[in-house]
């Protein structure tokens, strides 16, 4: 079976804006949420998934954002509020240790996380992973740096189709993926094993061959059909750099 792209297609402002746009964009919200109060870190972060619903990749976001950040949300609060101690740790209900500076603690933590996780989620739902090398192209980066960014978008969902056939075919030899916590570990092992080897084996090829075709024989690559930009988005880049030198002057003199 098939993996699901990172990529959801769409014709929204925001499919269509450059990733460099976007990718600023990221940046700010991760330097801004260093700076905001644990509410609107995560009131920030109901936004942005609101929003994508308006650019009609809800539902792909939601589904990602709740994998991911639900496990380490829910760590962080019982690490930091629960488990480790604290100058002001109580017993609610008389057996329950409580720090309130600690889940206070572990408010920012992870609204600092989902803050960063949903704005990091928009910009790979709405950007293909052939634009962003091509606007890293266009803004005449180093091939080996723009491949570098861009290659893990790339090579992300051939390893996922590759792992559904070596699980598949694993499965068909007689390994059994189910069951305990133990056999279930036991199994990974044996897929694991197979998918960083068949990896390794790619990675090499794939050098070989961007090394036969002169990958890094000129300073920068022409790209045939560059990503669409305008003077609106990159005036926008250059004030959101501006806003992140702030940004960046404020925690550094804070």
């Amino acid at each position: 079976m098939q993996a699901k792209s990172l990529y959801g297609p769409g014709e929204s402002f925001l499919h269509r804006a450059n990733p460099l746009t976007k990718l600023t964009g990221v940046l700010a919200v991760v330097v801004t949420s260093f700076i905001l109060p644990w509410p609107t870190l995560w009131l920030s972060s109901a936004a942005l998934l609101i929003s994508a619903f308006w650019f009609r990749i809800g539902w792909l976001v939601l589904v990602r954002y709740v994998t991911l950040s639900l496990p380490f949300t829910v760590a962080v609060f019982v690490f930091h509020g629960l488990v480790l101690p604290k100058s002001d740790t109580f017993r609610a209900f008389g057996w329950l240790p409580y720090s309130p500076f600690g889940l206070e603690h572990a408010a920012i933590i992870g609204g600092r996380i989902s803050l960063m996780l949903a704005a990091s989620l928009l910009f790979v739902t709405t950007t293909a992973p052939a634009t962003l090398l091509g606007a890293f192209d266009t803004a005449r980066w180093p091939p080996a740096l723009s491949f570098l960014l861009a290659s893990p978008l790339l090579l992300i969902d051939q390893f996922a189709v590759r792992a559904n056939a070596i699980r598949d075919a694993q499965q068909t030899r007689g390994l059994a993926i189910g069951g305990s916590v133990t056999a279930r570990l036991g199994a990974l092992r044996m897929l694991f094993v197979p998918l960083l080897t068949s990896a390794l084996s790619d990675a090499q090829e794939r050098a070989q061959v961007l090394n036969a075709r002169g990958f890094r024989a000129l300073p920068y690559r022409t790209v045939v059909n560059p990503p669409a930009d305008n003077a609106l988005q990159r005036w926008l880049r250059l004030g959101l750099f501006a806003v992140i030198a702030l940004e960046l002057g404020y925690l550094v003199v804070g």
